[in-house]
């Protein structure tokens, strides 16, 4: 299926534009295809991000069981070395 497209000008730091280049060469790809992947996945993750969040804002107002602020604490001390 053919999918339409716009144009959408962005301006990038000259090391930004280097990188591009550099990992589009390393796929034998074009700057523009490397952009419009990085995007797609940016929008992925944010979209499953905002779903699972509203999932939990749920799951809170109908009195679901959460950790209190102190048994997190403690798992994360578990993790310090």
């Amino acid at each position: 299926m053919a999918q339409n497209s716009g144009n959408v000008t962005v301006r990038v730091s000259s090391d930004i534009q280097k990188k591009l280049d550099q990992i589009a060469a390393g796929f034998d790809r074009s700057r523009n295809w490397l952009i419009n992947e990085a995007i797609e996945n940016y929008l992925d993750i944010y979209e499953w991000q905002e779903k699972r969040i509203k999932d939990r804002l749920k799951k809170a107002e109908k009195g679901g069981k959460f950790l209190s602020s102190d048994q997190v604490d403690k798992i994360v001390e578990s993790f310090k070395p």
